[in-house]
């Protein structure tokens, strides 16, 4: 039951499972925004979809595995900040069975996102634009009003965790991606994806 091809069928079913309860929870606000920054709403699925070609071994690229690996990453340890720094928002009797249920799942994300970095080390190119493509969606979140619908409160210190999540994760999975990888709860989810 607990075999590696069981453990990944299980992961793959969780990932698509996780798009469409993301494109859901999204919907509302898909609707509501302007077509030129429909991509910069919807960023914990996004980054899922993204994922499962790379489980399905149909993209075998660094720099997309790179750049799939951080917004996993990035923006599963972001949701899981979030519901903690509004916990009495998200722990009332109503809210709290989903909440835990979405912070195990985004800690899983972004273990999962740790898992996908590529052992090669990408090119610099690449690194910057990566780089730059996460503050153009922090940027978009937070001044053209993008960013999920969380509470206000804080929202400052919020952002600016998000802009520093930025360069810590990309800078961080490029400069440390060893000892990334070597972190048990990622070597584990390696196992699983055959990594």
């Amino acid at each position: 039951m607990l075999s590696r091809p069981n453990l990944f069928r299980l992961l793959f079913i969780l990932c698509i499972a996780a798009v469409f309860a993301g494109a859901y929870y999204y919907s509302y606000q898909l609707s509501s925004t302007a077509a030129s920054l429909l991509l910069f709403v919807p960023d914990c699925p996004l980054y899922v979809l993204l994922t499962l070609p790379i489980l399905a071994r149909r993209i075998k690229n660094g720099i997309f595995s790179f750049l799939v690996a951080v917004g996993m990453a990035k923006y599963g340890a972001w949701t899981v900040f979030v519901l903690l720094f509004h916990w009495g928002a998200y722990s009332t009797p109503a809210n709290l069975p989903i909440t835990v249920i979405f912070i195990l799942g985004h800690t899983g994300m972004a273990l999962l996102g740790a898992a996908l970095l590529p052992k090669k080390r990408i090119g610099t190119i690449a690194l910057l634009i990566i780089l730059g493509w996460f503050l153009l969606n922090d940027y978009s979140d937070y001044f053209l009003g993008t960013r999920p619908l969380i509470p206000g409160a804080g929202i400052n210190f919020v952002r600016d965790l998000t802009i520093a999540a930025s360069f810590a994760f990309t800078l961080g999975f490029y400069f440390y991606g060893e000892k990334v990888r070597s972190f048990q709860p990622v070597k584990f989810f390696r196992w699983v994806i055959g990594n």
